[in-house]
């Protein structure tokens, strides 16, 4: 029979990977491109800046917490290793991404260009195992 604790372990597995999946959406289709519309470009470059930090780490626990809830109750599915993959791009984009695409900002090259690429094409990912994990969560 399952515990209160079972349930509970079941409601983070199933809300923080949705929760994760409406903040990309939102900042992907709606902050970024606001920002960089009413904005004027210096500002929101320096805005977005600021925000990407703050969007990975939030992101980045909400499939740690969840990561460790599914391997608590012993689940070995789609599930696991697409938040695993999830949770990797993150910590990869947090240290190593950001880093280097605002070093490259300043410089205003190429690099940059294929770096920021890099990091659109990564978060589409996210989005698309995020999406992946709620319509299985969606079967249950």
């Amino acid at each position: 029979m399952p515990t209160f604790f079972d349930y509970l372990l079941l409601t983070i597995i199933t809300i923080f990977p949705v929760l994760s999946l409406g903040i990309m959406l939102f900042f992907s289709f709606v902050i970024a491109p606001t920002v960089h519309k009413f904005i004027p470009a210096v500002q929101a470059g320096l805005y977005v800046r600021k925000l990407f930090p703050i969007y990975y780490i939030v992101n980045a626990t909400l499939s740690a917490v969840s990561l460790i809830a599914i391997l608590s109750l012993g689940v070995f599915n789609t599930i696991l290793y697409a938040n695993i993959i999830i949770l990797v791009l993150f910590a990869f984009c947090y240290f190593y991404l950001m880093p280097t695409i605002n070093k490259q900002k300043v410089k205003d090259n190429n690099k940059f260009k294929i770096l920021h690429g890099s990091s659109i094409i990564i978060n589409f990912v996210q989005i698309i195992l995020s999406a992946t994990i709620t319509v299985i969560l969606l079967d249950f």
